[in-house]
């Protein structure tokens, strides 16, 4: 038994050569380095993204790519223009990788969800975070074909993640226009309250008329303590019954009754307390009309920005590397690959002749 055993092993250690070293079929690979770059407006970064040195909407924007480069989609245009289906059912691959219309098999029958298997194991995506660049390699049975297939799939990429941008500024842009049209109304009513409201306290600014107010009370205390020094001064020599001294006396009565109106008009009676709440409601309104003028403003602002993002390419697949065109195969590595055989026939012998073993002990 232990000798069959053996024989078996090694009967298939040497069909797996055999195939590895004549059958396999031998294939290419094309290597590239590509980095995205959004250049509409700088990315808001996190702690997180700026320890990883990228800002997190590229980061997401390269996932994203990573996906749509594994897509359906993706597949479905590289097969239009290399013919990947009829390559993966064609001799050019060997009877263990080739897929079959009429297998009964379901893991290499020629069908959708093989098709996109088959390219998904040809194709390697490798996001390197640190650096923000994504590694690209495609694998084919031709080495021009794998390059030539590497080049279409990033010019694919930049493309269709431009195109991703564009449709989601026109549904933000629509967004926009929707808001500017409601802030411009809100604008335009706050500026008819504000005249409105001048239009019927008959004034176009409750607070120069309080400015006014104090430098004419200004005026009036100078005026005062002017009048009031005269008089002390001429009190002196002069004859307080006196025409000249009456008539000084009684300018300072008047200037002093002035004063005491003006005061009680910015302050203290029924019209000073309607002229402190006209300056309050009047200061509300300017506030209110100056805040939808801004809001308003920034809406303009991002409409045109938006427009932009909407019209241009704002999104790059910046190639660091250009896609490699090999001189030599890269798979099969049949050195390895035979050692490997090796080993994991060797290990699983070991263990069915351990079970042997222990099952003919339990025997005796």
């Amino acid at each position: 038994m232990k000798k069959i055993i053996k024989f078996i092993f090694i009967l298939i250690f040497l069909a797996c050569t055999y195939y590895i070293t004549t059958i396999e079929t031998l294939r290419y690979e094309s290597n590239s380095i590509a980095m995205l770059q959004d250049l509409s407006k700088k990315q808001k970064m996190d702690l997180g993204n700026i320890l990883l040195g990228q800002s997190g909407g590229t980061m997401k924007d390269s996932k994203v790519l990573e996906l749509y480069i594994r897509s359906q989609e993706m597949f479905d245009y590289i097969d239009n223009k290399f013919h990947l289906k009829k390559h993966y059912t064609s001799q050019e691959l060997d009877t263990l990788q080739r897929l079959y219309k009429d297998s009964p098999f379901p893991i290499n029958r020629a069908n959708q969800l093989n098709f996109l298997d088959k390219y998904n194991q040809d194709l390697i995506v490798i996001y390197d975070a640190p650096s923000g660049t994504l590694k690209l390699t495609f694998i084919h049975s031709d080495a021009k074909t794998a390059q030539q297939i590497l080049q279409a799939i990033i010019q694919r990429a930049e493309d269709v993640i431009n195109q991703f941008a564009k449709e989601n500024a026109k549904v933000a842009l629509a967004f926009i226009k929707k808001q500017r049209e409601e802030k411009r109304k809100e604008f335009i009513q706050s500026i008819k309250r504000l005249i409105a409201y001048q239009n019927k306290h008959h004034t176009i600014d409750p607070t120069l008329d309080v400015e006014r107010k104090v430098s004419i009370l200004t005026d009036l205390e100078t005026e005062l303590v002017k009048n009031e020094v005269e008089y002390a001064t001429k009190l002196k020599t002069w004859n307080p019954n006196g025409r000249e001294m009456q008539m000084l006396k009684a300018n300072i009565q008047n200037i002093k009754r002035s004063i005491k109106r003006v005061k009680q008009e910015l302050s203290g009676n029924k019209k000073g307390k309607e002229l402190n709440a006209n300056v309050f409601d009047f200061e509300l309104l300017k506030s209110d009309m100056e805040f939808s003028k801004e809001v308003y403003k920034q809406t303009l602002i991002n409409q045109e920005e938006t427009k932009l993002e909407v019209a241009q390419q704002s999104k790059h697949i910046v190639i660091v590397a250009e896609p490699t065109l090999a001189d030599d195969y890269t798979y099969p590595n049949k050195i390895w690959d035979i050692l490997t055989i090796g080993v994991l026939l060797a290990l699983v012998y070991g263990i069915l002749g351990t079970i042997i073993g222990i099952v003919r002990n339990h025997r005796d």
